[in-house]
């Protein structure tokens, strides 16, 4: 048949000879379990892993560049930075790894959530008003809830 691929003559391979699996993914050509076959535990995706460092890493070094004021760089600006980008970090992490078993809405809210308080706090930062910091952190919350509603709800199977 003119439609059949070549076959190797090298040994068996199930894909092209440079796709390699990454260490996070669970991808391997030819597998379809999310298992790993050495130590039984179901691989991380490399997304919910890369996702959450880069925002974390983000928002730790935006954090103390707000509030610095033009002064020089402190011991507590350097640790508001790496405890609020751990905070981001770990609550975007989780909030990637929530199951899909959720209903989108909750889902959507989580994340709506997450990101009103981020930016309501990096707000908060500048020293503006709790009533102005809140509502900017609002309007983003709903904003990032009704972004992740539509996501979850035209990708469900």
């Amino acid at each position: 048949m003119a439609t059949q691929a070549p076959t190797s003559t090298h040994g068996s391979t199930t894909g092209p000879r440079h796709a390699r699996p990454s260490r996070f993914s669970g991808h391997f050509p030819g597998r379809s379990s999310g298992r790993s076959s050495g130590g039984g535990r179901p691989r991380i995706p490399l997304h919910t892993v890369v996702v959450p460092i880069t925002l974390g890493i983000l928002y730790g070094i935006w954090a103390p560049f707000i509030q610095r004021h033009g002064s020089p760089l402190n011991a507590l600006q350097i640790t508001l930075g790496v405890v609020s980008g751990l905070v981001v970090a770990v609550l975007v992490f989780v909030l990637m790894r929530l199951p899909k078993t959720m209903t989108p809405e909750l889902r959507a809210i989580a994340f709506g959530v997450v990101a009103g308080v981020s930016v309501g706090f990096l707000h908060s930062l500048t020293y503006a008003s709790v009533l102005r910091s809140s509502g900017i952190g609002m309007v983003v919350g709903a904003a990032a809830a009704i972004a992740t509603f539509y996501y979850f709800h035209t990708r469900e199977d």
